[in-house]
């Protein structure tokens, strides 16, 4: 075996090992993350949840902001980079984070009137501390990711949310209401940035150089750009929500959010794996379509049946655990389940688009979707309520119209299987909102394609075996009964 051939076939073996602790540590995540959520929307209400989650999106949002691209440069750098690289880019994403943290507390006056009282005030400021915190957790963790070391980053990011578990639990139990989940952020994210230094061996020290740090900004800002603007719409629930609905609406709208993204975990680990498999068929179009197709399909089928039976369960599961102040969200889920199948059939070619170079084509779709999910919105929270961010969801994914367009010249997605696909899995989530004995009609088309699914693989299963018997009889010995022996 050759050289390249050993190291393509070590580094498959180490990608596949990656995509395997990634998937694990999302997959776990959701366990303890639905137990996290479990506790403190029943121990704490949705009240002080409300508050929680208005907190958290505004400085998660910093927190995202705080490593400008730079652990992205660190990993992609062509060269190994030494000890002076990583304290230069700790200095610039400190220095960053600090000016994010500082101006995100001479935001609060601006938020108090925004919002028009003061109730979010302490634990906003409380949360503004995990934006450096985040930022710090960076470096170590890309010298991890380049390394390939994903079983210390999985370890490492599955240990916080176990943390922030058991210490949300114990303030809950104790009384402490909306301080219950702050500490248990504050203590994930310190273990967070402890772990990774450890882990990386990395501690940073205080270094400038203006020539590197105007590298690592420049590629940030232009690599990361299209997730930033994505991630600008986990800002529309606190931001607009808040202001219109209050707390409580804040809390019943991410709660929907965070089951139905939560049982959408793969499609994070897809999208973190499928840049780098799918680098390696760029130069073979009808392998690349192929293999993008076949990767939707898997996803699709994969993230269907989690959203479709959390609605059938979910007139029972929510009041039972979570209490009954908490099924105005079963209004909201049917919508968001809709928008994260929506988006699961486009996440992929939004990576194909970044193998073929176009970004700007992803900050484009990812632009429109943003901006029609805050105007409708704002449009319509005045006069329904939260089901306002239900139908904005919906009316977001025109966003996508601009992903379909460009992908075109990358690499053609037949829709002719995969949207009835999609079309069968939303449907059956919206009988949450009708409640009647119609709702089963909702099902049919799903019921149907499983038929024909069952259908197909029991043909293809019996074709399977008779062409294996046929194979077998024409390799069978043959005896020769002039000579007595087998041929």
């Amino acid at each position: 075996m050759t050289g390249p051939t050993v190291i393509d076939a070590d580094l498959s073996k180490l990608t596949s090992r990656g995509g395997l602790y990634l998937g694990l540590r999302y997959g776990l995540g959701i366990v303890v993350s639905c137990g996290n959520m479990l506790v403190l929307t029943r121990w704490i209400g949705p009240h002080a949840y409300g508050l929680y989650v208005t907190a958290l999106g505004l400085t998660s949002f910093l927190a995202a902001l705080a490593r400008g691209g730079v652990d992205t440069y660190l990993v992609r750098m062509d060269t190994h980079p030494d000890r002076s690289v990583y304290d230069v880019a700790s200095t610039l994403i400190a220095t960053l984070s600090g000016a994010l943290m500082l101006g995100g507390a001479l935001a609060a006056p601006l938020l108090i009137r925004w919002y028009g009282n003061r109730e979010f005030l302490p634990a906003y400021l409380a949360t503004l501390v995990t934006v450096p915190l985040a930022g710090l957790a960076g470096p170590p963790t890309a010298k991890l990711e380049r390394n390939l070391d994903f079983r210390a980053v999985a370890g490492i990011e599955l240990g916080g949310q176990v943390l922030a578990l058991v210490v949300g639990m114990a303030l809950a139990w104790r009384g402490f209401g909306v301080w219950a989940p702050v500490f248990g952020l504050i203590a994930w994210q310190t273990w967070a940035v402890i772990a990774a230094m450890r882990a990386a061996r990395i501690l940073p020290h205080l270094r400038f150089d203006s020539v590197q740090s105007r590298q690592m900004l420049s590629f940030g800002a232009g690599y990361s750009a299209a997730q930033r603007v994505w991630q600008a719409r986990t800002l529309v629930n606190p931001l607009l929500v808040g202001r219109f609905a209050g707390a409580e609406g804040v809390a019943f709208v991410a709660l929907a959010v965070r089951i139905a993204e939560g049982l959408g975990f793969i499609r994070i680990t897809a999208g973190r794996l499928a840049i780098a498999a799918l680098s390696r068929l760029r130069h073979d179009p009808p392998r690349f379509q192929s293999r993008l197709e076949s990767a939707l399909k898997l996803q699709i089928l994969a993230l269907g049946p989690l959203l479709c039976l959390f609605a059938l369960a979910a007139p029972m599961v929510v009041p039972r655990f979570l209490g009954s102040r908490w099924t105005a969200s079963l209004e909201i889920y049917p919508f968001v389940a809709a928008g994260v199948l929506a988006n699961s059939l486009y996440n992929l070619q939004a990576s194909a688009l970044f193998v073929a170079g176009q970004q700007w084509a992803v900050l484009r779709a990812y632009g429109l979707h943003v901006a029609i999910l805050g105007i409708a919105t704002a449009i319509l929270l005045p006069t329904i309520g939260i089901a306002a961010y239900g139908w904005a969801e919906i009316a977001a994914c025109g966003g996508y119209l601009l992903l379909h367009i460009a992908a075109k010249d990358v690499a053609h997605v037949s829709y002719r299987k995969l949207g009835w696909l999609v079309a069968a899995f939303v449907l059956p989530p919206f009988g949450l909102l009708f409640r009647s004995v119609w709702t089963v009609a909702l099902w049919i088309p799903l019921i149907a394609l499983a038929g024909f699914e069952i259908r197909g693989f029991y043909l293809g299963a019996r074709l399977g075996a008779r062409g294996f018997a046929m194979g077998r009889a024409d390799i069978l010995p043959v005896r020769d009964e002039s000579a007595g022996v087998e041929v």
